[in-house]
């Protein structure tokens, strides 16, 4: 309780010890003087409660936008999860050895690139419902009337006409900044779902050896190079896509 532990504060005791003694050095009685302090003690703990400031609470981690079910960027993504459970799968059937210890260093960053790919597909959904909102046919009709309604416009509603062009000329601008970067959202994702089962792929394929002596270290090494291309090209597409939100 935040009142208690401004009474066991150092400076409020101090504060009403002094308080008490400059009322005993009055000649008030002792239990006078003992009242006057607690009275002050009680007092400053009581404003220093309510008027301290709160500390803030721990900011909540966003959670993943949703996913459209049935979408494209679904499919993408419930692909992308399945390479994950089957890289798993590998990793828990290998034998100790060099090829078992890289794979299971890489479990990690093949989890991260999947939480990457979750969130672009719920940015690819968001994008999608901001796209529906934009009626590009009836924005085009529109844009063609105002142009043929400048051509024989007087110069008292011309002003008016030329802002709802630009008006208009904004919203066909957003369509097709969104129609972009869905685009490319999509393009990331099928990339990196793909990445991911030919990772797996060449996984299964390494785990087939005899003997761990048949994988050398160079294509042990192939194998980490492949998941951090997939990983770079996921990040960046989130990065790229977060500052275009932005600007």
């Amino acid at each position: 309780m935040r009142f208690v532990r401004e009474l066991a504060e150092p400076w409020g005791l101090l504060l009403a010890a002094t308080s008490a003694g400059a009322a005993w050095a009055v000649q008030l009685p002792v239990l006078a003087a003992v009242g006057v302090g607690a009275a002050v003690l009680a007092a400053r703990a009581g404003i220093a409660a309510a008027t301290r400031p709160k500390p803030e609470a721990e900011p909540e981690e966003k959670q993943p936008l949703d996913v459209a079910a049935g979408s494209p960027e679904a499919g993408w993504l419930r692909r992308a999860e399945a390479a994950a459970e089957g890289f798993e799968s590998i990793s828990g059937s290998l034998d100790a050895g060099p090829l078992a210890d890289r794979v299971a260093d890489m479990e990690p960053v093949v989890s991260e690139t999947v939480d990457t790919l979750r969130r672009l597909a719920g940015r690819t959904t968001a994008t999608g419902k901001a796209l529906a909102r934009v009626n590009l046919a009836a924005v085009a009709a529109e844009k063609a009337r105002l142009r043929k309604a400048l051509k024989t416009a007087d110069d008292d509603i011309r002003g008016d006409l030329l802002q709802s062009l630009e008006s208009v000329q904004t919203q066909e601008d957003v369509h097709a900044r969104l129609t972009s970067a869905q685009r490319k959202l999509l393009a990331q994702l099928q990339s990196g779902a793909l990445g991911l089962d030919g990772l797996v792929a060449r996984a299964a394929e390494l785990s087939a050896a005899t003997g761990d002596s048949l994988v050398d270290t160079r294509t042990i090494g192939e194998l980490s190079e492949q998941l951090e291309g997939i990983r770079r090209g996921v990040v960046e597409t989130e990065e790229a896509t977060r500052r275009s939100s932005w600007s």
